[in-house]
C-alpha cells in the first residue's frame, strides 16, 4: 500500500514543479503572435504578348540542314591552312610590322612593309600573308593595309579577326 502513495504522490510533486518556471516567456509568445499578421505582395500583372503571324513562306524551316551547324563545322571553316608554305614576313608579330608606303605598279597595289632590324623591309600584296596569326592581306588602299588574322578564342575555336596598318602620315605621324 505503500508503495501506491509513494506511485500517486511522485507525479503531483512533478506537476506542482513545472507549472510557473517559464510562464512569463510563455506569456510574451503569445503576446508576440497576436500581433503577427502575414504580409503576400500582390501578384504582379500579366501582360499578354503580342501576336505575330508565322509565315513560312518567307522564313527558312529550323530543321533545314543547312541551319545545323556544331562548333566543330565552324572551326573547320575558319581553321588556319597550315599545310601551306610560310611567307618571309610570318615570322614577325604583326605589331612589330609597320606600312612605310603603297607603290601602284599599273592598277594592283603594293604595300611597302618594314620589318624590324636588322631586316630590309618588303613588298607585300593582297593574298600575301603577315604576323604569326595567319594574317592575310585583304585589301591595300592608299592609307591602309587590311589584314584577316586567325586566332583561337577562349574557348579554342578559331576565329578571324581584323586588323588595319595605317600608312603614316608626313612627318612620320599617324
Amino acid at each position: 500500500m505503500k508503495l501506491h502513495r509513494l506511485l500517486f504522490l511522485y507525479p503531483l510533486l512533478l506537476l506542482g514543479c513545472a507549472g510557473e518556471e517559464h510562464q512569463d516567456l510563455r506569456e510574451w509568445m503569445r503576446d508576440q503572435a497576436k500581433e503577427m499578421k502575414g504580409r503576400v505582395s500582390p501578384l504582379p500583372e500579366i501582360t499578354a504578348f503580342p501576336v505575330v503571324a508565322y509565315e513560312t513562306e518567307t522564313l527558312t524551316s529550323p530543321f533545314a540542314p543547312g541551319k545545323i551547324a556544331t562548333l566543330e563545322a565552324v572551326a573547320l571553316k575558319t581553321t588556319p591552312d597550315r599545310t601551306r608554305p610560310q611567307q618571309p614576313l610570318e615570322i614577325f608579330p604583326i605589331e612589330d610590322l609597320k606600312v612605310v608606303g603603297i607603290i601602284m605598279a599599273g592598277t594592283v597595289p603594293y604595300a611597302l612593309i618594314q620589318t624590324p632590324p636588322p631586316y630590309k623591309p618588303k613588298h607585300v600584296r593582297v593574298g600575301e600573308y603577315m604576323g604569326r596569326s595567319f594574317g592575310k592581306i585583304t585589301a591595300i588602299t592608299r592609307d591602309s593595309v587590311t589584314v584577316l588574322e586567325t586566332v583561337k578564342d577562349a574557348n579554342g575555336a578559331w576565329v578571324e579577326q581584323e586588323k588595319v596598318l595605317m600608312v603614316p602620315k608626313e612627318g612620320g605621324r599617324q
